[in-house]
This record gives C-alpha cells, sequence and structure tokens, in this order.
C-alpha cells in the first residue's frame, strides 16, 4: 500500500477546514454522541482517552478525508501537524485549533496549592 502524501492547503483551506470541523461537533447528532461519551467519562481522564478522544477524533477524520487526509491515525496526525505549522504564523488558526484541542481534551483542573511548611509540621 503506497504512503499517502500530506494535501498542500493554504491559511485559508486551512482555517476553512478548521472551521468545518469546529462546526461538525454541534450538529445534533455528533453534539448527542459527544455528550454521550463524555457523560460516560466522567472526570476520570483514563475514560476520556479511551472513549471521547476516539469518537472526536472520527468526527475530526469525517470533515479531513474531504481535503485528501487519510482516515486512519496517520492523517489526523499529518492534519495536525499542518495545522500547529499555520497557527505559529496565524492568530486565527491558532484560536480554531486551541477551541479544537478544548473538546479533544478539556482543561485540567488547577493543582491544590501547596501545604506550607508549617501546616505540614504541625500535622
Amino acid at each position: 500500500m503506497a504512503q499517502n502524501s500530506q494535501p498542500t492547503l493554504s491559511l485559508d483551506e486551512v482555517r476553512k477546514i478548521l472551521q468545518e470541523i469546529l462546526d461538525a461537533f454541534v450538529t445534533p447528532e455528533n453534539k448527542t454522541r459527544m455528550d454521550e461519551v463524555k457523560d460516560a467519562a466522567g472526570n476520570d481522564m483514563m475514560k476520556m482517552m479511551q472513549i471521547v478522544f476516539p469518537v472526536a477524533t472520527q468526527i475530526q477524520m469525517e470533515v479531513i478525508q474531504k481535503y485528501g487526509f487519510s482516515v486512519d491515525g496517520e492523517g489526523a496526525i499529518k492534519f495536525a501537524q499542518l495545522v500547529r505549522h499555520y497557527e505559529t504564523m496565524d492568530s486565527t488558526v491558532a484560536e480554531l485549533a486551541s477551541q479544537l484541542k478544548s473538546i479533544f481534551l478539556p482543561p485540567l483542573p488547577l493543582p491544590a496549592p501547596p501545604q506550607s511548611q508549617a501546616s505540614v509540621a504541625s500535622s
């Protein structure tokens, strides 16, 4: 099987694809799918990676395959690399990419502040 080459896309095309991916996540069908898997995962990061990440990846791949990316992990990685390339140059791509990342991985909770030495010593 021949190795698929990475599609060559302009900045505007990458912006368009990112927006199309974000729009795909809010369609009623995909929103329901994501809500169900997020509810099933709860706050468990392992479950997020096991059930939320694959569904989110599938939704993304449904969009990017129309632009020449393979429908597998390699296609998703190549698209992510292309986005990273453009997000360093363009604030719109950076913002859209940030929104997409927040769908895949919600923000991590802030760590608890460290205990002071005095309160640890008195424990």
